[in-house]
């Protein structure tokens, strides 16, 4: 009984104590209940919302897919370009977080990897797989894994780690 009451103690902390070693956030770090809503209603009274309304109503039927309570989606805006907005579920209210307005993707293809966003339902973390928009009209943008915390409202940047295109 000492056993399994020692291994409930310390399997959590060695769970915790490799997160720490590598510092790379994790969705189970961050993780939050997901409720089930039903029916969702855009809020359409921004100008970005109006433009964006087909995208955002298309993603609100497939339900709640972020951080408990949120619908994220993503279109192409262009080149080796993505946009995306942030649905509250409860109130239909839309948000276009900075960091993903006119994001630079492109970069996921030569890690092998398919989509520049993960992201999971019962988290806040949001991992953006690419370059920022402020990167994307240099020469040799930097790219890499940005790793973002949803607080309701906004995003905001925890770590980056950098990589470099095997074409350099």
């Amino acid at each position: 009984m000492k056993n399994l009451l020692l291994l409930a103690v310390f399997v959590p902390l060695l769970s915790v104590g490799t997160t720490a070693q590598t510092g790379i956030p994790t969705s189970a770090a961050h993780g939050v209940k997901v409720e089930r809503i039903p029916s969702i209603k855009v809020d359409l009274s921004t100008k970005d919302a109006r433009m964006f309304r087909t995208n955002l109503r298309n993603a609100a039927k497939d339900g709640v897919n972020f951080a408990g309570h949120f619908v994220l989606t993503s279109w192409g805006c262009g080149t080796n370009c993505n946009h995306a907005g942030i649905i509250d579920a409860r109130n239909g209210r839309v948000f276009f977080p900075t960091p993903l307005a006119g994001f630079g993707v492109g970069f996921e293809s030569w890690l092998g990897e398919d989509d520049p966003l993960e992201f999971k339902p019962g988290s806040r973390l949001l991992i953006l797989k690419g370059y920022s928009p402020n990167e994307l009209n240099k020469e040799h943008p930097s790219g890499g894994y940005f790793y973002y915390l949803w607080n309701g409202t906004a995003l905001r940047q925890i770590k980056f780690v950098k990589k470099s295109d095997p074409k350099e």
